[in-house]
C-alpha cells in the first residue's frame, strides 16, 4: 500500500511527465520557438508559475530527464536489510525502478523525434549530472556487504540498470509483466547468462 508520501511523489512524478508530453508535443507540431513556457503551460492546462514548479526552463522541459532521483535509489537500497545479498538487493531496488519507468519508455517515441530534430536539445541534456548520478549510486552500492570493488558494484549498478532496461523493452513488445521479465533478466545475469 502506498504510504501518503508515496502517493505525493508519484502524482508529482505523473505531473511533470503529462507538462514534457505537452511541451514535446507543442514543439513537434508548431515548432521549437512556439514551445514558450506560456504556450506548455496552456497546453497542460497549468499556470505558468506551475511550470515553474516543475521545471526551471523550457529545455528542461523538453528533454527527457531522469525518471527518478539517486537520493531515491540510495533511499531504496538503504531500505533493504542490511544482511540481503546485494544482487537480491539490487534485484528488489530494480522492481521498484521498473515499475515507474515503463510508462515514461511506452511514451518516449516523441521525445527521440524532437532530439532528432533538434539535437541542440541533447547537448542541453546534464551528462555532467548523469555521471555523478551513476557515482552517487554506485558508491551506495559499493558500500553494501558482499561488495569486493569499486568494478564489483559498477558492474552490479550497470547490470542491473540493462535488467531493468530488457524487462521493460520486452514488456512493451508484449512480452509480459515487467515484474516476471525483471526475475527472468536477473536470473540470467545470476546464472552467468
Amino acid at each position: 500500500m502506498e504510504s501518503p508520501q508515496q502517493r505525493r511523489d508519484r502524482r508529482r512524478a505523473e505531473r511533470r511527465q503529462a507538462i514534457r508530453k505537452a511541451a514535446v508535443r507543442l514543439a513537434l507540431d508548431e515548432g521549437l520557438e512556439a514551445a514558450t513556457v506560456e504556450a506548455i503551460s496552456a497546453a497542460a492546462d497549468i499556470s505558468p508559475r506551475t511550470f515553474f514548479n516543475y521545471f526551471a526552463t523550457k529545455e528542461e522541459a523538453l528533454v527527457l530527464g531522469p525518471i527518478w532521483q539517486p537520493e531515491e535509489l540510495v533511499d531504496l537500497l538503504a531500505s533493504r536489510p542490511a544482511d540481503e545479498p546485494v544482487f537480491l538487493s539490487m534485484q528488489q531496488v530494480m522492481r521498484e525502478l521498473a515499475e515507474r519507468m515503463r510508462p515514461v519508455f511506452a511514451d518516449m517515441q516523441p521525445f527521440m523525434e524532437l532530439r532528432a530534430r533538434h539535437p541542440e536539445l541533447a547537448a542541453r541534456a546534464r551528462a555532467a549530472d548523469e555521471s555523478k548520478i551513476m557515482e552517487t549510486i554506485i558508491g551506495a552500492v559499493g558500500s553494501r556487504p558482499g561488495v569486493v570493488s569499486g568494478m564489483h558494484a559498477r558492474m552490479l549498478v550497470i547490470a542491473s540498470f540493462g535488467a531493468a532496461m530488457s524487462a521493460i523493452h520486452e514488456s512493451l513488445e508484449g512480452g509480459g509483466s515487467v515484474q516476471d521479465l525483471l526475475d527472468e533478466a536477473f536470473t540470467l545475469l545470476e546464472n552467468g547468462l
